[in-house]
């Protein structure tokens, strides 16, 4: 089995002693460590860390101007936006690549992590929010419309898989936002590709989307296609009213929210998931322990 660390956990500190740290950790417990580039990530960081003599999965893109959107008719315009990505994969020899690909638009869309709502806010429709929210309105995913983008995404997917056939290529589960079309179970089942699940996203499109989260969570790993599973707690409440910050906090573990993280990690432990990779905002080594030690102690 596998555990990671996002390059979102480095966010400050002394990065190489916090990941010696984790890794010193995680090895002891017989479990594999790596480590996941963020689309976040900024070349000084990266400098640092390139040398390491670790396993690397990329979450794309890398060092792009603009994100890559399956959704665009033009199928060129969306593999313009992964080569920075093949670049650095090649770099590391990584093989291992996931990226959020469904965005309602064929306008351009920067990469800019920091200022990702206001990005999304000047390239989407209006039409797509719920009550003038950054959420995504549910209806306009029973639409024509949306549908017409679900086939196109599904399409140039495929095509991507083929033109890169040596890498293992991931679609993320989406976050609700406005535009963003991977949001449920059935969204990911239908794409019929490698899954890159996050469950924070998940939980919160349960909320918008009125699904059972568990259940939903289930099905997605008996799907067979979940190659990984970003982990964090997401502090959203049941009865979120759709407002920042809260909805994707990409918080520390914790136990002291609605979302429950031992039936989390027993759902996937259940279905034999072993790739894993912490995605937390100035994750530690705490957060590793909490992990490692629910895993082995849950669903016994």
């Amino acid at each position: 089995m596998k555990i990671e660390l996002s390059t979102m956990c480095f966010r400050r500190g002394e990065i190489l002693a916090k990941i010696k740290r984790c890794r010193d950790f995680i090895e002891s417990q017989g479990f594999e460590f790596g480590i996941q580039l963020h689309n976040s990530i900024t070349k000084d960081l990266y400098n640092e860390i390139k040398g390491l003599k670790v396993p690397f999965t990329i979450h794309a893109p890398v060092f792009s101007d603009y994100v890559i959107n399956l959704a665009h008719d033009d199928f060129q315009t969306a593999l313009e936006g992964f080569q920075n990505t093949a670049q650095i994969m090649n770099t590391l020899k990584s093989t291992v690549v996931l990226f959020h690909g469904f965005f309602m638009t064929s306008r351009p869309i920067k990469n800019d992590p920091d200022n990702y709502n206001k990005v999304l806010r000047d390239v989407i429709d209006n039409k797509y929010r719920l009550n003038d929210t950054r959420v995504m309105d549910p209806k306009f995913l029973e639409t024509e419309e949306f549908k017409k983008y679900q086939r196109t995404v599904k399409t140039h997917m495929k095509q991507l898989r083929e033109r890169y056939p040596s890498y293992t290529m991931c679609l993320e589960n989406d976050f609700p936002g406005i535009g963003n079309g991977n949001q449920t179970p059935a969204h990911m089942a239908y794409l019929e590709c490698p899954v890159w699940l996050d469950t924070g996203h998940l939980w919160t499109s349960a909320i918008v989307n009125k699904f059972d989260f568990y259940e939903g969570l289930e099905s997605i790993c008996k799907n067979g296609q979940v190659v990984g599973v970003h982990l964090n707690t997401n502090k959203t409440p049941h009865n979120w009213n759709y407002e920042y910050p809260d909805g994707d906090t990409h918080s520390h573990f914790s136990r002291e929210y609605d979302m429950d993280m031992d039936k989390i990690i027993c759902i996937l432990k259940r279905n034999r998931i072993t790739h894993y990779t912490i995605e937390i905002i100035n994750g530690d080594i705490k957060d590793v322990k909490f992990f490692v030690e629910t895993y082995q102690s849950v669903c016994q």
